[in-house]
């Protein structure tokens, strides 16, 4: 049965197999980064890790011309993602629609049942390609089959995947159209969660039909919108601290706006100490976030080089005398810091702080940075 197609005016995410038809080209376009200054905090414990995504490796390389240009449809190399015994199960597509216009949702229409095909002939049993050849040229339904062999010849048999589209038509005319979309696969068959696509579609007589499909940067990628709204909710954390931590208040309502478990425990935790003690922390960073990795739909990582205020540190309450609990900012200092972004209730809130203090680093956008789509 054909899977659900759902369309919500926010991200809802749904169990789906995802694509792995891959072509490489576009490898002139430049990555887009998101990198904001503003003052925040960071906590003393030093960086745990930081996961950077590896490059894809490809195989089984297809070649078709059109018009004096090349596309190349890749099939990736198949890894293990579940050792769980072949299943299948009902799926949906979710799809968070980023910016479109009236002629092009028929596009969006296409580029999702190509995907919603791609995920019914992975979990038939027989393949069969009838579904991917109503919404896609031959060269792409061979490279889909191609992978869906290699898988079940490697014992991996049915794998379930969560996946949220985020499509953008960046080229529409009557007859043929270009989407953009940064899909997040959950497992991965790459090092990365977020897999940047470009895809041509033609306009046929049974509608928009999938020509061809490739990657502009193997590094992975980040939605534009997630990035931008978790992002917003990392700082919205340094914007709201001063309320509720000079003078300290562990019950200050912001608090669960800004934080989830178990950062919000710890903040929680100091705030209370801080209390008794009668001292507050001051002294606001200058913050230069970019999102480095993407690890679901719901969970992602900030990477910030901050700009440490010459007046941070704990000041007694009475007194406005500054505390030797925190070591002096040298001139020209950066610290580190690391954020672990959570999706909970409708808000990215931080779930988890680490930064190392007088650390050598780079403002933002860096090497490091996904790039968004």
């Amino acid at each position: 049965m054909m899977p659900s197609l759902v369309r919500p005016d926010t991200c809802v995410f749904g169990r789906v197999g995802l694509v792995r038809l891959l072509g490489l080209g576009g490898s002139d376009l430049s990555p887009r980064r998101w990198s904001i200054g503003i003052g925040g905090l960071t906590r003393p414990p030093f960086l745990a890790g930081v996961a950077i995504a590896a490059l894809l490796v490809f195989s089984s390389c297809t070649s078709t011309g059109s018009g004096g240009s090349t596309t190349t449809s890749l099939v990736p190399p198949t890894t293990s993602t579940s050792t769980d015994s072949p299943s299948t199960s009902t799926t949906s597509t979710s799809i968070a629609v980023t910016s479109t216009f009236p002629p092009a949702q028929d596009v969006i229409d296409g580029w999702s049942a190509y995907w919603e095909a791609w995920v019914e002939v992975r979990a038939s049993d027989d393949l069969d390609r009838a579904p991917l050849e109503a919404v896609a040229a031959p060269e792409v339904v061979e490279g889909a089959l191609t992978l869906f062999e290699r898988q079940r010849s490697s014992g991996l048999g049915s794998v379930e995947t969560e996946v949220v589209l985020h499509p953008t038509v960046i080229d529409f005319e009557p007859d043929r159209a270009s989407v953009e979309d940064c899909v997040l696969l959950s497992p991965s068959f790459t090092d990365t969660v977020g897999v940047w696509y470009q895809a041509d579609l033609t306009l046929a007589e049974r509608g928009w039909v999938v020509d061809a499909v490739r990657i502009p940067s193997g590094g992975g990628c980040v939605p534009q919108e997630m990035a931008d709204a978790a992002i917003a909710g990392y700082e919205a954390y340094y914007e709201v601290r001063e309320g509720f931590w000079d003078p300290p208040d562990p019950d200050h309502p912001l608090i669960r706006e800004v934080l989830a478990e178990p950062q919000m425990s710890f903040i929680v935790g100091l705030l209370e100490e801080h209390e008794a003690r009668g001292v507050a922390l001051r002294g606001q960073p200058t913050t230069h976030p970019e999102v480095i990795e993407v690890r679901s739909p719901t969970e992602l990582v900030i990477l910030s080089c901050l700009e440490p205020n010459p007046d941070y540190g704990l000041y007694d309450l009475d007194t406005g005398e500054r505390l030797p609990d925190e070591q002096p900012v040298r001139e020209g200092q950066r610290d580190l810091e690391s954020a672990v972004m959570v999706l909970e209730d409708g808000k990215w809130k931080v779930f988890d702080l680490q930064g190392q203090v007088d650390f050598t680093c780079e403002f933002a956008p860096t090497e490091r940075g996904l790039p968004s789509v």
